[in-house]
């Protein structure tokens, strides 16, 4: 929850629209009624005073000062404010994502999230206030500020699609495909090291090395893309949808959707519908 003193900052921000080479900011505001929120950029949008939406499963959803969201480009959402308010937004271009990636390195997907990291929201605020000057140094403010921004949210939230599919050690492929045939089911290191036929230890070692996640941290991922695709796909209640990705409860497989994306399963299928 935000101090006092942040949510007085935010509620007193000014009316504002600034591109840079790396990036936009704008505070605008957000009127009553039917809305269809389209991305083109990567996106982060912060609410600047309370906010009541209606999204089109018919559920109300209060929103307060300072709720934040990531939104990747070509991300689409219809939703009615019950409420008017005010909101931060933050693009960043595809070229600033790709400047703070090394020669060659893939574009991490970012997924859609709710942005609960303080310092995301101050890199955003400290950016609101080098857009209000326009000499030679709060620009090079922004451009490196931004980037910083782009470097945080990889490493907060970046996920390498296809990274583990991309090894051409045969064991750690039949490992991988073991995963993907059995996410319903509980999967141990016994299992995954005795279908590789190495021990745990040098399992655990080269799976890491080839895919740049421990065994558990990869399943767990794999088990929550399945998990979002069935909530945006399919009728299932979320506990049945827990069931079918291999958690044994409802409660267990909610900790888990939010630990790895910032929001709960109902709160994604909500926001993506």
């Amino acid at each position: 929850m935000l101090d006092t003193e942040t949510v007085d900052k935010l509620g007193s921000l000014e009316s504002l629209s600034n591109s840079w080479r790396t990036g936009t900011i704008e505070v605008n505001e957000t009127r009553q009624g039917d809305c269809v929120f389209s991305t083109h950029e990567l996106t982060l949008n912060f609410m600047l005073a309370p906010v009541t939406k209606r999204h089109t499963s018919g559920n109300l959803v209060d929103y307060n000062t300072g709720t934040g969201w990531m939104l990747p480009a070509g991300t689409s959402i219809n939703c009615s404010y019950e409420t008017q308010s005010r909101s931060l937004r933050l693009r960043l271009p595809l070229s600033t994502l790709r400047d703070v990636l090394p020669e060659g390195q893939a574009v991490p997907h970012l997924p859609i999230t709710c942005l609960e990291d303080p310092s995301i929201l101050q890199m955003a605020l400290n950016l609101y206030q080098a857009s209000q000057e326009d000499d030679v140094y709060s620009a090079l403010y922004r451009d490196t500020m931004t980037l910083a921004l782009a470097a945080h949210l990889y490493r907060a939230h970046g996920q390498l699609e296809e990274t583990a599919t991309q090894t051409n050690d045969p064991r750690i492929k039949r490992a991988i495909e073991y995963i993907e045939d059995n996410l319903d089911q509980p999967i141990t290191l016994d299992d995954l090291a005795g279908i590789s036929h190495m021990s745990r230890y040098h399992f655990a070692k080269t799976f890491k090395d080839l895919t740049s996640l421990p065994p558990h941290r990869y399943l767990a991922d794999r088990r929550i893309e399945r998990a979002k695709s069935l909530l945006m796909t399919s009728g299932l209640s979320t506990a049945e949808i827990a069931y079918q990705v291999g958690y044994n409860s409802q409660s267990n497989f909610t900790q888990a959707f939010r630990r790895i994306t910032g929001i709960t399963p109902a709160k994604y299928r909500e926001v993506r519908v």
